[in-house]
């Protein structure tokens, strides 16, 4: 036994929110893998969020029906989560009785397991009936959770407090441990929002101010706001073998791609089934397997080139960085010119494997959904790949018996090429991206903490094409002006090499 009792997924992301049809498939898949929670909970959905109080209309309640259904059928409880905290006066009896109603309608379906999800909301007393009914946010929370557990007989109720992120207890959390019922589960996502590990000692840390093991709302592989050009294709790691001791569990939210969410819930389902047994490289390379059936070893190259992320930011396609890793240190100590063109030689095979994993996708994949979701990184991954080709191909005209004036034509081709705005979506490591790692949401406190957050020029591919101009610079005496060398700049001087 894992010592897990919630081991799944909330669709907890900004975004599109997956189809019906998504989430019928869903419950299958990860009550296959082992996982035995589907919570719904999109960000998106106006009736989740700004319009909580409106009923759902009988069509989506006919499919949330037949969900639970689905998921019975596959070991998979279906829940309901709901975001009032926008818009709600804590002390008013309408709405409570509004949010009773609510989620009632999803009790009547046979739903069991709720969420009151009170993120990214406001951490004050926003009405004057609430600062008149309560001495704090914390105590309308309390209040709120506790009158709801008893309208939801037989049900778990889980509480995603305004408070979700950090370690360090502070005033609202310190009164959650205190007063809330033990049997109210109660969400954190770790030490920041998107947290590159998850260890044992801070799992305790909050633990033990609110007096309960965490249900871990664990945002992979989510890539929603100023995430979104990512596609995260991963393995799951960085998740201490002992959380059990602190943790009830871990739902894991994903991207608005469901297919493609696939991977990284998979490795997550093995390592939730038996943490300290798990090997996250083997998970992912059997997830590799399974959704690229069809044409296995296309995914995996192309898998490769997205497996960035805050949990692996050093990662941008392991087997090509260390070809252009042999190709620069032959090239810095001088090994020679066979060296040089056998480092060469190598790059270049592996990029044209890479090349065709594009098309080798669209014409083979079984998953024609999954297909249809990474179509924009698919072309992005080809572009990108295009584009270091292009760049071995400049190295192999410079180190060739071309005469100089065929080495000007070519490095002058190659800058018009280079010169295209690159795709915009990520393959081979961001030029740019920012992951949300805040510490703190508070009203006035909120900020970043120290994980890493602005990933800049870690782009792979750019890595390439400067190392191409730079020895197209060495051997033509092209020059460079960067920024210190801009008219009017005090200092200007006349350039550098590239």
């Amino acid at each position: 036994m894992s010592g897990f009792p919630h081991r799944g997924v909330v669709e907890g992301f900004y975004g599109t929110p997956w189809s019906h049809q998504d989430r019928l498939e869903m419950v299958v898949r990860i009550g296959r893998w082992g996982m035995n929670r589907y919570v719904h909970a999109p960000k998106s959905d106006p009736l989740h969020r700004e319009r909580w109080r409106d009923p759902y209309p009988p069509e989506a309640l006919r499919e949330f029906g037949e969900l639970v259904e689905r998921g019975a059928e596959h070991g998979v409880e279906v829940g309901f989560a709901i975001s009032p905290g926008l818009s709600m006066e804590y002390a008013s009896r309408d709405d409570r009785a509004a949010l009773a109603r609510k989620l009632g309608a999803f009790h009547a379906l046979g739903a069991r397991f709720f969420g009151l999800a009170l993120d990214d909301v406001p951490s004050h007393l926003a009405h004057e009936g609430d600062r008149r009914a309560f001495a704090s946010l914390a105590e309308a929370h309390v209040a709120v959770a506790h009158e709801l557990r008893e309208q939801l007989p037989d049900s778990w109720l889980w509480l995603v407090p305004t408070d979700y992120m950090g370690v360090e207890p502070t005033d609202y959390l310190e009164t959650l441990g205190a007063r809330l019922d033990a049997a109210i589960e109660v969400g954190w996502t770790g030490r920041t929002l998107v947290s590159p590990t998850v260890r044992v000692a801070e799992a305790q840390q909050r633990a033990r101010t609110l007096g309960r093991r965490l249900l871990l709302w664990d945002n992979v592989p989510v890539s929603d706001g100023p995430m979104r050009p990512l596609l995260h294709l991963g393995p799951y790691r960085g998740r201490e073998a002992g959380l059990a001791e602190h943790l009830s569990g871990a739902l894991l939210n994903p991207m608005e791609h469901a297919r493609a969410s696939g991977v990284v819930l998979a490795c997550a389902a093995r390592f939730l089934a038996d943490p300290s047994g798990d090997e996250p490289e083997a998970a992912w390379e059997a997830a590799i397997a399974e959704h690229g059936a069809g044409a296995a070893e296309a995914f995996r190259r192309f898998a490769e080139a997205l497996r960035f992320s805050a949990l692996a930011p050093a990662e941008r396609d392991r087997e090509l960085e260390a070809a252009f890793a042999a190709l620069r240190d032959a090239a810095a100590t001088g090994s020679g010119a066979a060296a040089e063109a056998q480092a060469r030689r190598a790059l270049a095979a592996l990029l044209a494997e890479r090349e065709g994993a594009g098309q080798a996708l669209r014409d083979g994949l079984h998953d024609r959904r999954l297909a249809d979701e990474i179509e924009p990184w698919l072309d992005a991954h080809e572009r990108e790949t295009r584009r270091m080709a292009r760049a071995v191909r400049l190295l192999d005209t410079l180190a060739g018996a071309a005469t100089r004036f065929a080495k000007v034509i070519d490095f002058l081709g190659f800058e018009a090429v280079m010169a295209q705005p690159p795709p915009a979506k990520i393959c081979y490591g961001p030029r740019r991206v920012l992951y949300p790692q805040l510490a703190c949401l508070r009203d006035d406190e909120a900020a970043f903490g120290p994980d890493p957050a602005l990933f800049i020029d870690l782009s792979l591919s750019d890595e390439i094409v400067r190392f191409a101009e730079q020895q197209a610079a060495r051997e033509l005496g092209a020059r460079r002006a960067g920024p210190a060398t801009r008219s009017g700049d005090v200092g200007a001087g006349p350039g550098t090499l590239i």
